[in-house]
């Protein structure tokens, strides 16, 4: 007698390299689900089938399989508020209603002020090509990064992240924050915003969260 392996009950389409997508990695690690991963070729057209998974064709999208069908959440910040409230006892639960507010707060302002800025510069010094660049434009934004790191900074004096306890909020800013070494920002002047992202690099669902050599093979 044989026995036949059950499917992983979620299905993740992503793009390895994107941090938005890595956070989404992260987050079911912590919640410890198994996951099937598709990764999407972003230079072919989205599917139709994919499209009713994510509107928009962006990435990362999730898919909960269940037996009247399936679930499909589009956009990373949904996507984790999503698996707090799925798995309450997991890290990414909250424990009441002062938590959960702090850490939707947070999740927001990681999601459209932190990565916004962050991306501005990255695009500057690594999207951009040489004709589009602006000296001037770049400036700007690295000095805007820099306040908001300071303030970031400031936020850690006493406390080890975001919402206090570990929550989405920190989930979403993993990536973003190894992004800041693609920029050769010195971490040395915000010395707890480099003591986070050493704790949050040290937690289990860390590993392997960002593509390898294996999968370039």
């Amino acid at each position: 007698m044989t026995t036949t392996s059950k499917a992983p009950p979620f299905t993740l389409y992503e793009y390895r390299p994107s941090p938005f997508c890595v956070a989404v990695r992260v987050g079911l690690n912590e919640c410890q689900v198994p996951f099937t991963p598709r990764d999407v070729d972003l230079t072919k057209p989205r599917t139709a089938a994919f499209l009713k998974r994510s509107p928009f064709g962006r990435l990362p999208a999730l898919v909960e399989h269940r037996p009247g069908g399936e679930l499909a959440i589009f956009e990373s910040p949904a996507i984790l508020l999503f698996l707090a409230e799925r798995f309450p006892q997991s890290p990414l639960g909250f424990t009441d209603l002062t938590a959960r507010g702090e850490a939707y707060s947070w999740l927001s302002y990681i999601g459209t002020g932190f990565a916004v800025e962050l991306w501005t510069v990255y695009c500057e010094q690594h999207v951009l090509d040489d004709s589009e660049r602006s000296p001037r434009s770049n400036v700007r934004a690295k000095a805007e990064l820099d306040r908001h790191l300071d303030v970031l900074d400031r936020h850690l004096a006493r406390r080890a992240f975001l919402a206090g306890d570990y929550s989405v909020a920190d989930t979403l800013a993993t990536p973003l924050l190894d992004l800041l070494e693609q920029l050769k920002i010195d971490l040395d002047a915000f010395p707890r915003v480099r003591s986070w992202r050493d704790r949050l690099r040290e937690r289990p669902s860390y590993k392997d969260a960002w593509p390898g050599e294996e999968d370039d093979e």
